[in-house]
């Protein structure tokens, strides 16, 4: 019967052991105190003793007529032999138990991380202002607002993003060996050059701050902030605020020393120095330099306006408008026609007279009387033309705390008008351009400011008119 025991045991073991083999390999499970421990690489099977007699298991004969049926399953030889479910040894007392495997505890899994959303693409807008184009950025948003679908006060973000358009401080131009200030002259108030000693060359205009009020320097810098955030289609030169100290200034203005300099100081008397910090500072405007340009006599108004009527279907070539033009100016020359022509380009005439109608627009908006000279020597010499069309070089009479008449006239001449310079106006809150155009305003800024609100409401009201008049179509024509 013992022999029996140990038969159906040891084939029980040789069975489990063989099929735990590959899956706890290295988990050196004993069957006996002194049975050699297997190891991860040694997959054979030891070899258990019989404890009486030191005979190997595998070698004890099953009694005759005691043979084991192959067919029977590991789980009835153990229950057949006592072991399964019960780790109580049968037999030999000394003959141990396989135990069981204890499973083994997967670590918990880290928490997943939290998948952050992609980015939403960029607008057209929003990729202009990523590239630091913020006039791009601008344009962009204000045809979003004119179709219903802009942000205003996104488009007022990619104004105060402008450095050129929100900067309250001024820059401080230092002198160096290069540059210097010479007389400009050409007028009745106080103006600059910023010039290169090398080749004489003209880096800049300056508007210093003076008391000959027909100018003002914070004037040219607000004309055109205007024009950069509500689209004007002509040209305003770059123009930023600019201060030197006493010291620099006059060590700049002696490095171009002349007989023309030198009699251009008796001027000096007209300019404002502010003290800040014990310190002397000229407030100007610093307005990018125009190299190359030909005045166009805007003051002939029979010369253009005809083609600013809203019932304009044909425009004339633009020889023949720059032909009448200058032949009721100061100059009708071949030449002069033929470097306009030549500036042009690809400039219809249609383009001409909505440049032209832009720059009436807001030149009544600003209160800008300056444009056109009363002499018709000097006709042309505040309206230029460059290559691309009309560039407003000389803003300084804009703003000015008293009403001009002459502004009024000027703007009911004009029948036909930019759609999107009017939408444009229509959309931004006078109450929101303030602080952009005219930082910190004094009491007569702020009273220059009040008619240009006036002004705007004016001019509004007498586009639609014409609009009630004529039709949307034949008034807002470009």
């Amino acid at each position: 019967m013992t022999s029996r025991y140990f038969t159906l045991a040891s084939i029980f073991i040789s069975l489990s052991l063989g099929s735990l083999g590959c899956a706890s390999s290295g988990t050196g499970s004993a069957l006996h105190p002194d049975a050699p421990t297997t190891s991860a690489l040694d997959h054979s099977r030891p070899e258990i003793e019989d404890n009486a007699s030191g005979t190997p298991a595998d070698q004890i004969a099953a009694p005759s007529g005691q043979d084991i049926d192959q067919s029977a399953t590991t789980t009835e030889l153990a229950l057949e032999s006592g072991l399964a479910g019960d780790s109580e040894t049968v037999g030999d007392p000394e003959l141990v138990a396989e135990p069981e495997i204890e499973p083994e505890i997967e670590p918990d899994p880290e928490p997943e991380q939290a998948i952050e959303p992609a980015p939403a693409p960029m607008t057209p807008a929003q990729q202009c202002a990523a590239n630091g184009d913020f006039a791009c950025a601008r344009r962009i948003m204000l045809e979003d607002l004119r179709s219903g679908e802009g942000n205003i006060s996104e488009f007022w973000a990619y104004v105060d993003a402008d450095p050129m358009l929100t900067e309250t401080l001024y820059e401080t131009v230092m002198p160096s060996e290069t540059n210097s200030i010479s007389a400009l002259g050409g007028g009745s108030t106080v103006s600059f050059k910023y010039v290169d000693i090398a080749d004489e060359s003209a880096k800049a205009a300056i508007k210093p701050d003076q008391d000959l009020r027909q100018t003002m320097y914070r004037s040219e810098i607000a004309y055109y902030r205007l024009c950069q955030i509500v689209g004007c289609s002509f040209y305003t030169p770059v123009t930023r605020p600019v201060r030197w100290s006493k010291a620099d200034f006059n060590r700049l203005y002696v490095a171009s020393d002349s007989k023309k300099n030198a009699a251009y100081r008796s001027k000096f008397e007209h300019l404002i120095w502010a003290r800040e910090d014990g310190v002397q500072y000229l407030y100007a405007a610093y307005k990018e330099w125009i190299p190359d340009f030909v005045g166009f006599p805007i003051e002939v108004t029979s010369a253009w306006t005809i083609y600013e009527r809203p019932n304009t279907t044909n425009y004339p070539d633009l020889a023949t408008v720059f032909k009448n033009a200058l032949a009721g100016g100061r100059e009708s020359s071949v030449t002069t026609v033929r470097k306009l022509l030549g500036y042009a380009g690809d400039m219809t005439t249609r383009d001409f007279m909505q440049q032209l109608s832009d720059l009436t627009l807001i030149d009544y908006l600003t209160n800008n009387w300056d444009r056109y000279s009363g002499a018709q020597s000097n006709y042309g010499a505040n309206c230029h033309f460059q290559p691309g069309g009309i560039v407003a070089i000389d803003n300084g009479a804009a703003f000015p705390p008293w009403h001009a008449p002459r502004v009024v006239k000027r703007l009911h001449s004009v029948q036909t008008f930019s759609r999107a310079l009017v939408e444009n106006l229509r959309l931004l809150d006078p109450d929101d351009l303030l602080a952009r155009l005219i930082p910190n305003p004094t009491k007569e800024e702020l009273k220059s400011y009040e008619r240009f609100k006036e002004r705007r409401r004016d001019a509004l009201k007498y586009i639609d008119g014409l609009i009630d008049k004529y039709g949307v179509d034949k008034v807002l024509v470009f």
